[in-house]
């Protein structure tokens, strides 16, 4: 029904390169002219707490937002809001617990706490685990954010995984962290005005009550799901207990330690600031990925509850931009898939921005030193943007929804990563028994991910609890 999708207006090709255009100009004159290489992985730490904000949103949910949540609330429900209950507990746990141990002494990455408590050795291993980590959670994004693009342009996913790429390094490359979150707030902006149109609009086509009896038979608009038996509790994604137990830890592994938000929030200059953008990102968070999952449930009433088989398309990712390109007014429909491409330059900025800092300042600190360090800086963004597309470029298709694929990879590590922050700040294993506890847990998270049914949300209290069980057991044989 809607493999056969025609080309975009004139009008629609207009707006979309015009777009395009407008972030690279304002990211390029937002960034300004960073003076050293603190400045442009840090910025001065002057940024205000809602731009701070509305940026941690912008990077952690964007493109998979608008692509993903609506696929799986057209193939089951609103029972992802669960997890994002504990998303908002997880952030109140990190701005009190975790957050304070960044404004502390003059940290450059939050992995410089581990060379503080570990040494440099241990640092070095967290980056290169933040690196891998985030090479693969986010190599999965920039492929869903070429989806778009192939299905409208009919071009090959290396092929727009590269215009992606290429379009984010064109701002990035020149203001940094800067150019990065400002360019967060202006695509947070389009995507979500675009989301409430498509619902807004949708809704004006449907007859009402038909509608309403075809949700309350499916049961669409369900939100709590409580646990069948004892096993469901943790091998079912979406029940109650385990999602908001499982959300509460992923929230504090991604925004305690992941240095893709970290960085944000260090970039706010002070504590007071920070635990604002932290907590409010939360109940942000939450009412974007309502109105995603109610654009879902408005798609899934006008096609009367076809399956993604009948629809022609290939896998759940596809169904909102099908319906877009489909459905959707001229004019309209170029604003949404520009603020689709912004949205996936936005979170692939974030990355660039995060994997060269970690590179720059904790795998090779010798190099910040140099009187060509802000030159090097930029090569690091070249470097990874290279690494980025030829990785994306890997993935073909997915029968799963990308989100839970993309946060389903974060568990190999999160957990290894949250229980060395706790682990550093509320005890006393040293540098060896640290490493024992990381190794051990991404071994151990590997063999459970891939020889068992464990559902993804607990993959990262899984994890905390490998490690700080197993450097615990370390110190004990020490001593």
């Amino acid at each position: 029904m809607l493999s056969n999708l025609t080309a975009l207006s004139a009008t629609d090709w207009a707006i979309v390169f015009f777009y395009l255009l407008l972030c690279v100009v304002i990211g390029i004159y937002a960034g300004g002219k960073p003076s050293d290489a603190k400045t442009y992985f840090r910025t001065e730490g002057k940024v205000p707490w809602w731009a701070a904000s509305f940026s941690i949103v912008a990077t952690e949910t964007s493109l998979l937002t608008v692509i993903s949540i609506p696929a799986v609330a057209y193939g089951g429900s609103l029972v992802f809001l669960q997890i994002v209950i504990g998303y908002i507990i997880g952030r109140i746990l990190v701005a009190w617990l975790i957050l304070p141990s960044y404004f502390k002494g003059d940290l450059v990455t939050p992995y410089a706490l581990f060379e503080n408590r570990f040494g440099i050795t241990f640092r070095r291993l967290s980056s290169a685990v933040f690196l891998v980590t985030r090479l693969l959670a986010d190599g999965i994004r920039l492929f869903a954010a070429a989806i778009p693009l192939k299905i409208i342009t009919g071009l090959d996913y290396p092929v727009a995984i590269a215009l992606i790429g290429f379009l984010t390094l064109a701002y990035t490359y020149y203001g940094g962290l800067r150019s990065v979150i400002w360019i967060d707030v202006l695509q947070l902006f389009v995507y979500t005005l675009c989301a409430v149109f498509i619902v807004w609009y949708t809704a004006g086509l449907l007859s009402g009550g038909a509608g309403v009896e075809l949700l309350q038979q499916e049961n669409k608009l369900s939100w709590i799901q409580l646990p069948a038996s004892f096993s469901d509790v943790f091998f079912t994604p979406y029940n109650l207990i385990g999602a908001v137990i499982g959300g509460t830890f992923l929230s504090m592994a991604s925004h305690g330690t992941d240095y893709l938000i970290v960085q944000r929030l260090m970039a706010c200059g002070d504590l007071k600031t920070a635990r604002k953008a932290l907590v409010s990102s939360g109940f942000l968070v939450f009412i974007q990925f309502a109105l995603f999952l109610l654009a879902g449930i408005v798609i899934y009433l006008f096609y009367q509850g076809m399956t993604i088989a009948e629809l022609g398309l290939n896998n759940p990712d596809e169904i909102i931009l099908s319906f877009v390109v489909a459905e959707m007014p001229v004019g309209t429909t170029g604003l949404f898939v520009a603020a689709l491409f912004a949205a996936a330059m936005s979170t692939l900025s974030s990355s660039l921005s995060a994997l060269s800092s970690s590179t720059f300042f904790d795998l090779f600190p010798k190099l910040a030193r140099r009187p060509d360090a802000m030159k090097i800086s930029r090569y690091m963004m070249l470097f990874w943007t290279a690494v980025f597309i030829l990785f994306a470029s890997m993935f073909t298709d997915t029968d799963n929804p990308i989100v839970e694929l993309g946060l389903g990879i974060a568990g190999f590590t999160y957990g290894a990563l949250l229980g060395a922050f706790v682990m550093a700040i509320f005890s006393r294993i040293n540098q060896r028994e640290a490493i024992t506890g990381m190794f051990i847990c991404v071994s151990a998270m590997t063999l459970i991910i891939f020889g068992t049914q464990l559902a993804w949300p607990w993959y990262t209290l899984t994890g905390l609890l490998i490690f700080s069980l197993s450097s615990s057991i370390a110190r004990l044989f020490r001593r």
